[in-house]
């Protein structure tokens, strides 16, 4: 187990995906991530499709090392609990529109009340400020509000990324300022409100486009499947195999390597491309000779012989490919956890935090919590007696 942030407590009210994809980042780096989920159902990813009601795929996915407490917050009961709770923690987060945590009373004013030099972390759509700050959001309205889904795509057609890239932007943008916020509160005991919101999450992910916007005024086009639209030697490349080739001569000394590779040394003594500016100018006839080649042999081939040659190369694989793929297995990228519910055999495969510390992966060790299932200890580590917890259960303010 990684021990970045050990001892840090954090208070989790997130749910569905940019949320609890922060709290699992913080979770794998030590931090303790109690998960405050409601009595009647729980984190909405709960509810997919699963062999177990309430542990679905997606919501396995990125609450693995997090404790589970059902509460019932509108409850004064349930409410008195939680703000005890908050006087024991480090951070607290939620992705709750703007007033909605005011009116269950867990805003930011009552928390920092109880807990002075709280990390308070509200994740939201718009900002917790604007003439936009109350307006619900989901990852699909965010790619299109942010300009993601008019920068990707063909020329004319836009088109959203495939997977949540607008929430799992927003997830590394909270979890980068909470742990700056506790670098600081670790010098100077200082707590900080940190408004995040997904759409300026999303935009910094896409800076590049955007600077190239602020500084000439022009948009990027949409170039498909192609990461430049002006460069021949750069592209995707259909292979014999029917796999798409991925080759990236995004300069001309890149340029000389991929002629030379290709044993079409011809390329460079020809004026329409023997200069960088020259094969810009040429770029579509460029492509096109060098999709002639790739198309008369596999992706297997091309990637061995450019590879070998030092271009940047590689080709579009399944979920199946990468999850096979011997770089993961020599990274220790991937966990395997055991008694894991909602799964067939009882085991699952878990994604790492991305990095390693000092050679040792950022890994999963707890498997993900039915719902409720730590609320017994939780309370009972609170000062809580067993009758206290039963009469909460009997009163269905908590669950386990």
């Amino acid at each position: 187990m990684i021990d970045l942030l050990e001892g840090v407590r954090i208070l989790d009210f997130t749910h569905v995906h940019a949320g609890p994809l922060c709290t699992y980042q913080l979770a794998l780096m030590g931090a303790e991530v109690i998960k405050i989920e409601s009595t009647t159902g729980g984190d909405q990813m709960r509810a997919g499709p699963s062999l177990e009601p309430g542990m679905a795929p997606t919501f396995l996915g990125q609450n693995a090392n997090k404790r589970s407490v059902a509460i019932d917050l509108k409850h004064e009961e349930g409410l008195a609990i939680v703000h005890r709770l908050v006087k024991t923690v480090d951070v607290v987060i939620h992705n709750m529109r703007p007033g909605t945590p005011d009116r269950l009373g867990i805003g930011y004013e009552t928390v920092k009340a109880l807990n002075p030099s709280i990390i308070y972390c509200a994740i939201s759509g718009y900002g917790q400020s604007g003439p936009l700050s109350d307006r619900p959001a989901f990852d699909h309205l965010m790619q299109g509000e942010s300009g993601i889904f008019m920068s990707t795509g063909l020329v004319d057609q836009p088109v959203r990324v495939g997977f949540a890239v607008s929430d799992a932007s927003t997830a590394v943008i909270a979890s980068s300022a909470i742990n700056g916020a506790l670098v600081r509160k670790g010098r100077t005991g200082e707590g900080a409100f940190l408004d995040v919101s997904m759409l300026e999450s999303s935009m910094t992910v896409m800076g590049l486009n955007y600077y190239n916007f602020l500084a000439t005024g022009r948009e990027r086009p949409r170039v498909g499947p192609n990461p430049l639209a002006q460069a021949g030697s750069v592209g995707t490349f259909e292979t014999s195999d029917n796999r798409l080739l991925l080759v990236n001569g995004n300069n001309h000394r890149l340029f000389i390597r991929l002629a030379e590779a290709l044993k079409r040394d011809d390329l460079l003594s020809n004026d329409k491309f023997s200069t960088e500016d020259a094969a810009r100018n040429n770029w579509v006839e460029l492509r096109q000779i060098f999709a002639d080649i790739f198309k008369a042999n596999t992706a297997k081939h091309w990637d061995s012989i450019l590879s070998a040659a030092g271009v940047p190369v590689g080709f579009a694989k399944t979920p199946e490919e990468v999850i096979e793929h011997p770089q993961l297995a020599h990274r220790k990228s991937l966990t395997e956890l055991e008694h894991v519910a909602g799964t067939a055999d009882g085991k699952l495969t878990f994604l790492n935090a991305g990095f390693s510390v000092n050679d040792q992966p950022t890994a999963p060790d707890q498997a993900p919590q039915r719902l409720g299932e730590s609320t017994q200890k939780v309370l009972t580590e609170l000062g809580l007696s067993d009758l206290e917890i039963e009469h909460l259960y009997e009163q269905l303010i908590i669950r386990y």
